[in-house]
């Protein structure tokens, strides 16, 4: 063992390992299952990538007075109980890539209009999409730069990101491509890319052209290019049915994609039931979820992503979250950033909205953005608690207590 590869922090306020939330598969998170370690310290190894030295893997967790004596010499920080150690934040829904700028449909979504009826006049996400395909793949790049280091201020380590703005077979890939060198430029960072070029319809094609064009050129490229790790579908009235989602998503799976779903946001489609019966990673938004969606999606292994912004900046009915966690599904939270229905990056801000509006607890809150998120990206062996042998993604708060991190509501790294 080398010495100089370890490092340590020490003298954490608090160290929260999660380790209860792991055993319980996330459901139904108590204040018992949090792992809370006062005074605690975290030992982890390093490794080198390019010119960048990184942490690698946590080594030891517990408090602070029982260091083992072999780690005693390793260079250490100490955080004189003033800052907490988390496992590392994730946001599992993000449409972090694209161009142009949609304030002027806020202001008239604020004045009365609805999402639907700009998309209708021709706004909405074709107004992205026809910005984003002008932009030249360093532009939308760029742009990504911007966001990635707002997002990791708050203290996220892994970000989903979506493609989707683009459309058509090239701008899709271009989107992705964007996501590739994302990884490369911040190895520090874990990028999941998605594919959604099931977003929308654009306005050039008719819908059943497009979806061959999808199934038959860009989902095929992508897969053999490894540009996306998972195809998701925007099932949902007005955009994709439940058979085209079912069509897309059966291709999908035979291209080696790993699967999730856009589902009952705008009505009830029965689109996060089918999602759990394509044992999907996740179904995302749940709005409109049914009784019967909510009892299939319990019973599943598939995650109830809610997005708690979206609703707060469209003025809407917010999902069930209290139906599905006491029903026993495994539920995490998101930014959904997107420049459309919710142009935030503020993760902390988001659970400020699902404390008081989706009457999540702490213990519940915690578990939306690590083991649980994790999960809904397919990473829960790797992240999300803070136990040896697993990822050194952990996120030191500038905070004493986790729970600051949505008290102070949309404060500012």
């Amino acid at each position: 063992m080398i010495m100089a590869s370890y490092r340590a922090l020490i003298h954490a306020s608090e160290v929260w390992t999660g380790l209860g939330i792991r055993q319980k598969d996330g459901r139904r998170p108590k204040e018992e299952d949090l792992g809370i370690i006062p005074d605690g310290a975290i030992v982890y190894s390093l490794k080198k990538i390019g010119k960048k030295t990184i942490p690698h893997r946590i080594v030891w967790v517990g408090p602070t007075n029982e260091l083992p004596k072999k780690y005693s010499k390793i260079s250490k920080k100490n955080l004189g109980r003033k800052q907490a150690i988390v496992p590392g934040l994730i946001d599992c829904h993000t449409h972090l890539v694209f161009a142009g700028d949609r304030s002027e449909e806020f202001a008239l979504r604020c004045g009365g209009a609805t999402y639907q009826e700009i998309a209708e006049k021709g706004g909405g996400i074709q107004t992205t999409v026809d910005s984003t395909r002008s932009a030249s793949i360093d532009q939308l790049e760029k742009l990504a730069h911007a966001r990635v280091e707002e997002a990791a201020s708050y203290g996220i380590k892994t970000l989903e990101i979506k493609s989707g703005y683009g459309l058509n077979h090239e701008s899709e890939i271009r989107v992705l491509q964007v996501i590739q060198r994302l990884q490369k430029k911040y190895p520090e960072m874990t990028f999941v890319s998605t594919y959604l070029g099931a977003h929308s319809v654009p306005k050039e094609k008719s819908k059943e052209s497009y979806i061959d064009e999808m199934l038959g050129l860009t989902m095929p490229l992508i897969a053999k290019k490894k540009l996306a790790s998972f195809c998701d579908v925007f099932i949902d009235e007005g955009y994709y049915s439940r058979e085209e989602g079912r069509k897309i998503l059966a291709r999908a799976r035979e291209l080696g994609f790993n699967l999730k779903v856009h589902a009952d946001e705008l009505g009830n489609t029965e689109s996060a039931s089918l999602a759990a019966h394509l044992a999907a990673h996740s179904a995302d938004h749940l709005l409109k979820i049914s009784d019967d969606g909510i009892r299939t999606l319990a019973e599943s292994e598939t995650v109830g992503v809610l997005l708690p912004g979206t609703a707060f900046y469209l003025k809407a009915e917010h999902a069930p979250a209290r139906k599905l966690i006491d029903a026993g599904a495994c539920i995490a939270l998101a930014t959904d950033f997107n420049p459309g229905t919710c142009m935030t990056l503020n993760l902390p801000a988001i659970l400020t909205i699902a404390a008081l509006y989706l009457k999540m607890t702490r213990a519940e809150i915690f578990a939306a953005i690590t083991y649980n998120a994790a999960k809904a990206v397919g990473l829960e062996d790797r992240k999300g608690t803070l136990e040896p042998g697993r990822d050194a993604d952990f996120t030191v708060l500038p905070f004493a207590r986790f729970e600051e991190c949505y008290y102070r509501f949309a404060w500012s790294a």
